[in-house]
């Protein structure tokens, strides 16, 4: 008699599948990342209170400037509002004229060049954008020279139209790094390999608001700040301004 041998089947067992499929189910959520649309970050302005300060531009360093447009391609000024004691405070208030006005435009420079900036606030913005041009933190170098010398630049200044246009009335200072500095120039950090790394212009601290009429059109806004930039003011804000009664 012989004893037969037990057939294998194809059956097999699952008692242990879902043991496996908990034991994956807690592997993916443990392991996988999702990723997440943060959105843009922006930070609110804080509420003012009693401590905030209102910033308020001092009436000497403020020019006020009305531009109207009488025809095609001709825009005229008034000065609403001058420094007082200055070359336009009198000169040509409440007097229309063309944009292109030399007394206009020498009353605007000689402004602008009485208020320039320190040489120390321009070498504080060339400092900041070596840094910026270097790609290292605010703050790395302590002053402009220790940056000058640990970078090995040359300190180059390019005179500006300013300096052509009023000759020997435009203010000069005397800098350590730079030697003569004048209003409108332009101070360069040089590199004997890359050229010209950063550079900054001594500005002035005059701020001037031009106030347009609906009509005027984007060539005279334009116009209006070309004027403003040959003359050295670099500080402006633009308003509209509402055109009241029927007067042109």
């Amino acid at each position: 008699m012989h004893n037969r041998r037990p057939r294998a089947t194809g059956e097999f067992t699952d008692s242990s599948m879902s043991d496996i499929a908990f034991l994956l189910l807690i592997f993916f959520l443990v392991t996988t990342t999702f990723d997440v649309q943060k959105g843009i970050s922006y930070q609110l302005p804080k509420k003012p209170d009693d401590r905030t300060e209102e910033v308020v531009i001092d009436e000497t360093n403020r020019l006020v400037i009305t531009i109207k447009q009488w025809g095609i391609g001709s825009y005229v000024a008034l000065v609403d509002q001058a420094p007082p004691d200055g070359p336009l405070h009198r000169a040509l208030a409440g007097e229309d004229v063309i944009l292109d006005d030399p007394v206009l435009q020498e009353g605007i420079m000689t402004l602008a060049a009485q208020r320039a900036e320190s040489v120390e606030a321009t070498s504080d913005r060339l400092l900041n954008n070596l840094e910026v041009a270097k790609g290292v933190p605010s703050g790395t170098y302590s002053s402009l020279s220790s940056a000058v010398q640990a970078e090995n630049l040359s300190a180059i200044v390019h005179p500006g139209l300013i300096r052509e246009e009023m000759g020997g009335s435009v203010p000069i200072v005397i800098d350590p790094i730079f030697g003569e500095v004048a209003f409108g120039d332009t101070l360069v950090l040089a590199d004997a390999r890359q050229g010209n790394i950063a550079s900054a212009v001594r500005e002035s601290e005059l701020v001037v608001i031009l106030k347009f009429f609906p009509d005027c059109d984007y060539d005279g806004m334009i116009n209006a700040l070309d004027v403003l930039r040959r003359n050295g003011v670099s500080r402006t804000g633009i308003t509209i301004q509402e055109r009241l009664g029927g007067g042109a």
